[in-house]
């Protein structure tokens, strides 16, 4: 069997349950497989696949077709340019998320101009993503990262060693939001499990494989992000600037919130598909 033949069975088994992108799927599975990249397994689909290869193909192919994400299978997943490993203990990160990064970046890179140090805070890490991306793109930034999760903890680490200078270090801290956080911050991002309860049960329910710590937001989504925002002032330098990403039919409600706990120059931002996922504001000052 041909590797170009080995794909298109994997992706009639994938097509079962997933009919999106199977064969997208396939190829990315077998690239995994065979430790190559995908230009050079299309420069290889006439060559033979071996038996052995076939065989854990084909099993990947069926966890695929089970549910399992794609990025949970290759235990790999690329974000803002960087290959990140991701296993059961994390959500995958999404490409929605880099909107995120880009909007704090831009910010960072202001403060920067203005000869400050930015020192930048990611709640809710999980794979540490964020702030990884964030230290790689301005190693100059003071990042710290925390998660209730100290699984999630272990991936966020093993993610800055390999993706990340020895030099380039993360404080990572395993806490609930911002209980034990003393320090100040110019930035606070965060993405918060924001969707409702009944959403992660029905997803739960059909065997998803992320963990449910890391989806459930509570009976309407925002029950992390009204916490964040009401006590970001204890951790928030004077001006300094919060980020959460979020689902679009959230953004009204997390603007009220922002604004009645003295966020101000609130600032809405849309995803490649033009949703609106990414909202931003100041504390204004006085106000910590």
């Amino acid at each position: 069997m041909t590797v170009r033949e080995a794909i298109s069975q994997g992706a009639a088994v994938i097509s079962k349950r997933w009919d999106e992108t199977p064969w997208l799927d396939s190829s990315v599975i077998l690239a995994s497989v065979l430790g190559v990249s995908r230009e050079k397994l299309l420069a290889s689909y006439p060559e033979p696949l071996s038996d052995d290869n076939h065989q854990i193909f084909m099993e990947k192919a069926a966890q695929r077709a089970a549910g399992s994400p794609v990025a949970y299978i290759t235990e790999m997943k690329e974000f803002y340019g960087l290959d990140f490993h991701v296993d059961a203990r994390v959500l995958t990160p999404r490409a929605d998320t880099e909107i995120l990064v880009e909007a704090v970046q831009r910010t960072a890179e202001e403060t920067l101009s203005s000869s400050c140090t930015p020192k930048i805070l990611d709640l809710c890490t999980g794979s540490g993503c964020i702030a990884i991306s964030l230290k790689h793109s301005i190693p100059q930034c003071d990042i710290w990262a925390s998660d209730i999760s100290a699984e999630a903890l272990d991936v966020a680490r093993m993610n800055q060693n390999t993706l990340l200078d020895s030099s380039d270090k993360i404080t990572f801290i395993r806490t609930d939001l911002f209980a034990g956080i003393d320090e100040k911050f110019n930035i606070i991002v965060s993405n918060p499990p924001y969707l409702t309860t009944a959403e992660t049960t029905t997803m739960k329910e059909s065997r998803w494989p992320e963990p449910a710590l890391a989806l459930d937001g509570g009976a309407d989504g925002l029950d992390f992000i009204r916490i964040i925002i009401k006590q970001a002032h204890r951790n928030l330098l004077p001006g300094g600037s919060i980020f959460f990403e979020a689902d679009p039919a959230q953004m009204k409600e997390i603007r009220s919130v922002m604004e009645n706990n003295y966020f101000s120059d609130i600032l809405i931002i849309k995803d490649l598909a033009g949703r609106d996922r990414v909202i931003t504001g100041k504390l204004i000052y006085g106000k910590n």
